[in-house]
């Protein structure tokens, strides 16, 4: 699968927009008795958080103390969903939820911070769609069956 010039735009993304380094602030003002100690995580969560999208799939990371990463396969993709609230919705941003068929109920991976959203959205499902197409495809089972039709009898029967 040729990447698209839309998809060297998502391929270039590497991190979280700045609007969600404000959102983090503004969600920690809401008590301000606890802000340095929500403020605090959250900065080092923007400063530290990276996307990684490749030909076979997606992998984020973040963390100083603790180091988180995930890395997902687009075959192994099930469902994404996107997810905002008012204040995201306000600063442009918006979540990307990734789930797999892993038996948890959560998304899997979520990509936070992003302007371009939907383009991210529409990008896994052409991935994910492709890479399953391509596994079950008719072509697949067509040129397997042209081949060993046109085997002689010996070769076939040395083969299976």
């Amino acid at each position: 699968m040729l990447p698209s010039p839309s998809d060297a735009a998502i391929f270039a993304i590497e991190r979280p927009h700045p609007q969600l380094l404000k959102y983090y602030l503004l969600s920690s003002a809401v008590i301000p008795p606890l802000f340095p100690f929500i403020a605090v995580p959250m900065w080092f969560r923007y400063h530290t958080m990276r996307y990684r999208f490749t030909d076979e799939g997606i992998s984020m990371s973040w963390g100083i103390l603790f180091r988180r990463e995930v890395i997902i396969q687009y075959a192994r993709i099930q469902d994404i969903h996107l997810r905002s609230n008012v204040v995201e919705r306000w600063l442009g941003l918006a979540r990307v939820l990734v789930q797999t068929a892993s038996g948890n109920a959560s998304a899997e991976m979520t990509l936070e911070g992003l302007l371009e959203y939907e383009a991210v959205r529409d990008f896994l499902y052409a991935r994910m769609r492709g890479v399953k197409d391509r596994a079950h495809s008719p072509s697949a089972a067509s040129t397997h069956a042209h081949a060993t039709a046109t085997m002689s009898p010996a070769t076939h029967d040395e083969l299976t």
